[in-house]
């Protein structure tokens, strides 16, 4: 079998969930009748899956893939999940509590562990080295590289907790190192009010936001902290990506949106150094964790500004008009738009075309809408995420209509 191939640039990934480490898993033969009902109908380049531990599930897509002259990624959780398989130390909060996050869907955990541990970065690779290592993939596909954020309180969005994260003894030694105050950090993060501070409007101080997640604070405190963040992810992503880049693999990196990518610690142009390609989740109608309106609810709600003054302010900076039925549209183009034409490493936009009942209802307007608005943005391809195993025939079918006729 042979996948169309037209003169089209536009890239086409699928990503498949396979169940989390320690999760049932799917069947290859359900993954196999899957593929065979896509792939003679679009130009697919790469399958991502992951990250059950089913080795021959991986094996026989491996088959199957090569054959069809199709590259094979393995979707890999890094700072999260990971301590299903292994004991990592975990993230500590400002008021010296452990992150701890109960599940948001399925098989997946957000509970968080902490970058700066080098004996968690070790045992990072060896869950790799362990269980995937003898898998002839072509790349490897990095999730979860980030800090947890405003959604991933004990409840979602009740604390900034979340996201004024870390401070157990490695990270304490890492901001000595820098000169940073923390002191005064953690203060102004145990007063509530003192996040949004009151000689400006917008959450946590934001003053400006220049686009690609770049933002300006009133407090100098506050934008020290969150671009030490990003160093830190920064410069362990470099070891973990140099890593795979021995191996051999190719490298794709899952992102949050640019606007919300400063408060998980991802400066997005750094990371597009590491990578053959990234995925910002674009996800306008997901009601879970990376999805646009969740997330933006989350961290208004986290900073004590929802339904207020601040949020309008914010929206502002943002150019985003929050009275849309679904996530502004608009918006998400613009951003997507700069991301292109700052990053060093092709923009492959994630895109969501599964049916989930009240997390994410895919439907084939929305994909349209979706797919033409994106590749309008010059993204240099989409993944059609994050499970083509929950995308129902009538979404599928769409997504071809609407490809096919581009």
């Amino acid at each position: 079998m042979e996948a169309i191939l037209d003169m089209q640039k536009l890239e086409i990934i699928l990503q498949i969930f396979s169940g989390g480490f320690s999760a049932k898993t799917v069947s290859y033969e359900t993954v196999e009748k899957k593929l065979l009902s896509v792939l003679p109908k679009l130009p697919v380049s790469k399958v991502i899956m992951g990250w059950s531990k089913n080795m021959m599930l991986y094996e026989k897509t491996a088959d199957f893939l090569v054959k069809n002259n199709i590259d094979f990624y393995l979707w890999f959780s890094v700072f999260s999940e990971t301590g299903a398989l292994k004991d990592q130390s975990p993230l500590v909060d400002f008021l010296g509590q452990q992150h701890k996050r109960p599940k948001d869907h399925a098989d997946e955990d957000f509970t968080f562990c902490c970058p700066n541990d080098p004996v968690n970065i070790k045992n990072i690779l060896d869950i790799f080295e362990e269980n995937f290592s003898t898998i002839p993939f072509t790349g490897i596909f990095l999730d979860k590289i980030r800090y947890p954020s405003f959604a991933q309180g004990e409840k979602p969005g009740d604390k900034p907790g979340s996201v004024f994260t870390c401070f157990c003894s490695h990270c304490k030694a890492e901001y000595e190192k820098e000169n940073f105050d923390i002191d005064k950090l953690i203060y102004n993060t145990s007063q509530f009010k003192s996040i949004t501070l009151n000689s400006a409007s917008a959450p946590l101080g934001i003053t400006t936001y220049k686009g690609n997640g770049e933002y300006e604070f009133e407090d100098p405190v506050m934008s020290r902290f969150f671009s030490l963040k990003a160093d830190f992810i920064f410069r362990k992503m470099q070891q973990i990506c140099n890593f795979f880049r021995e191996k051999g693999f190719a490298i794709g990196l899952d992102v949050f949106a640019p606007f919300l990518s400063p408060f998980v610690g991802q400066n997005l142009l750094k990371l597009s150094n590491l990578a053959d390609f990234m995925k910002p989740m674009m996800y306008r109608l997901t009601n879970a964790p990376a999805g646009l309106p969740f997330e933006m609810e989350a961290m208004l709600s986290g900073t004590g500004s929802i339904n207020t003054i601040q949020a309008q302010d914010f929206y502002k900076l943002l150019n985003f008009n929050p009275n849309k039925k679904v996530f502004d549209l608009e918006f998400t183009v613009n951003e997507l738009r700069n991301l292109v034409s700052a990053s060093s490493c092709p923009i492959h936009a994630g895109m969501e075309i599964n049916h989930i009942k009240n997390l994410a209802e895919i439907t084939p307007p929305y994909i349209e809408e979706t797919i033409k608005a994106y590749t309008d943005a010059g993204v240099q391809g989409l993944v059609l995420s994050w499970d083509l195993l929950e995308a129902p025939e009538e979404n599928v079918e769409k997504v071809v209509e609407v490809i096919n006729g581009l």
